[in-house]
C-alpha cells in the first residue's frame, strides 16, 4: 500500500537520463552534505500522496504529461532537433513549467505563504489572543495542484521564447540536475541591476532545463539576446569551463538533493557545494516573505516572491542585444514585458483595466494633494 501512494515530484524517467543504471543515481544532499552513490531512483524526490490520496493529479501527470514528454524527450535526445509539431513543441514547453510547479520546492513555498498569511490575520483576532501560534504550522491539501494548473495557463505565456539545445562534447565533464530542475533566470535584468524579472511576460526572460547528462534545454527571449555560435538550434559546448560554469548554475536552483552521472566524481560535486557555502540558497524560504507597516492604515502590506538565482552568472557564449542595451529601464517596479507576444498584451490590457476599475486614478489623487498644498 505504501508503495502505491508514493507519488513522484520529479519524473523517474527524467532522473534515468543522467544515470547509467535503470534503477540508481548518485546523489548529493545539499543539507546534510553528503554523498550517495547508486540512490535508488524509485526512493528519490517522492512523497506520500503528495498530491492526494485519490491520485487524480498523480494519473493525470503520468497519463497526460509525462508519457508523451518522455517520449518528446528522448527524440530530442536522439536528434539534436526540437519538435517541428507545433503540439508536440507546446507539449514540451507545458513539461518544462510544470517540473516546477509539481516540485516539492514550490509547494513548501506556497505552505510557508499560507501559514505566514492565516498567522498575520490570527494574531489581529481576539479569539486567538491566548494561543501559541509557533506551536503549530498551518498547510494547504495538495498544495501544488493549483500551481500545476497555472502552470499550464502560463505555456501561451512563454511559447514565443526560442528554443535552444546546449550540447556539452568536452569529454571531460557532464551535466548535474536537481530536485528543482526548471531554472528561471534572466541575465538582461540582473545585469541592469533592475528587480524581479522572473514572470513568465518578462523582456529577457530564460528558462534552463537538463534533459540528460549531455544535453540541455534553454528557451531565451531572442530580442533580448545574441548567441553567435548556436547554429541550427545548437549550441556545442567544448570548454569544460563552459559546462562547470552551468553545473554550478544548475546547483543553484537545487532544493535538498542534486543528482549525476556515476562517471562524474565526487569531488567534483563537493567541490561546487563547498565553494559555494555562503551562497544564498534556494531552499532559506524565510527570505522569500517580508512585511511592511502601511503608511495610511493600521494594517501590514505583505511582499511574497519566491527564491530565484539573484547572482549575476556571465555566459561568455550569451551576448545582451543592443536592443536591450538601448531600452530604458523604468523608475518603476513594473518591469520590462515581451508584448510582442499577443497573450501577454492581451493579460496587460485586462489587467490595466481591472486596476483602473477597482483602484482610484494615482494622477487624479497627487493632482489634487499638489493643488492643497498650494
Amino acid at each position: 500500500m505504501a508503495e502505491k501512494n508514493r507519488q513522484h515530484y520529479v519524473p523517474k524517467f527524467y532522473l534515468r537520463n543522467f544515470s547509467d543504471s535503470v534503477k540508481a543515481i548518485d546523489t548529493y544532499n545539499i543539507t546534510n552534505s553528503k554523498y550517495i552513490p547508486n540512490a535508488s531512483i524509485k526512493d528519490m524526490c517522492q512523497k506520500h500522496n503528495f498530491y492526494g490520496a485519490d491520485k487524480k493529479m498523480e494519473n493525470f501527470l503520468n497519463e497526460e504529461i509525462e508519457a508523451k514528454a518522455s517520449s518528446i524527450i528522448r527524440r530530442i535526445l536522439d536528434t539534436n532537433e526540437f519538435p517541428n509539431n507545433m503540439e508536440d513543441y507546446l507539449h514540451l514547453v507545458m513539461f518544462l513549467l510544470v517540473s516546477e510547479a509539481r516540485n516539492l520546492k514550490h509547494a513548501d513555498s506556497t505552505n510557508n505563504m499560507a501559514d505566514y498569511v492565516a498567522k498575520t490575520i490570527m494574531k489581529e483576532h481576539p479569539d486567538f489572543k491566548n494561543f501559541d501560534l509557533e506551536e503549530f504550522k498551518i498547510e494547504l491539501n495538495e498544495p501544488a495542484n493549483h500551481s500545476i494548473e497555472a502552470a499550464i495557463e502560463g505555456v501561451r505565456f512563454v511559447h514565443d521564447l526560442v528554443p535552444l539545445l546546449i550540447v556539452e562534447q568536452t569529454g571531460a565533464r557532464r551535466f548535474i540536475t536537481s530536485d528543482n530542475p526548471l531554472i528561471r533566470y534572466n541575465s538582461f535584468y540582473i545585469t541592469k541591476r533592475y528587480p524581479g524579472g522572473f514572470g513568465y511576460i518578462n523582456r529577457g526572460m530564460q528558462f534552463f532545463f537538463p534533459i540528460s547528462s549531455q544535453k540541455c534545454i534553454l528557451l531565451y527571449d531572442s530580442l533580448a539576446y545574441e548567441i553567435p555560435e548556436a547554429k541550427d538550434g545548437v549550441l556545442t559546448l567544448r570548454k569544460a569551463r563552459d559546462v562547470d560554469q552551468l553545473n554550478e548554475f544548475f546547483y543553484f536552483n537545487a532544493y535538498n538533493n542534486v543528482f549525476f552521472n556515476q562517471k562524474t566524481k565526487k569531488e567534483y560535486i563537493e567541490g561546487i557545494h563547498f565553494r559555494n557555502s555562503r551562497t544564498p540558497k534556494i531552499k532559506e524560504l524565510e527570505r522569500e516573505i517580508s512585511s511592511f507597516k502601511s503608511v495610511d492604515s493600521d494594517g501590514k502590506l505583505i511582499h511574497f516572491s519566491q527564491n530565484k538565482i539573484s547572482k549575476r552568472v556571465n555566459f561568455s557564449w550569451i551576448k545582451i542585444s543592443k536592443y536591450a542595451n538601448d531600452l530604458k529601464i523604468p523608475s518603476h517596479m513594473g518591469g520590462i514585458n515581451r508584448t510582442e507576444n499577443h497573450f501577454i498584451r492581451e493579460f496587460l490590457q485586462k489587467e490595466k483595466i481591472m486596476f483602473e476599475k477597482n483602484h482610484p486614478s494615482f494622477k487624479e489623487r497627487y493632482y489634487r494633494a499638489d493643488k492643497s498644498q498650494g
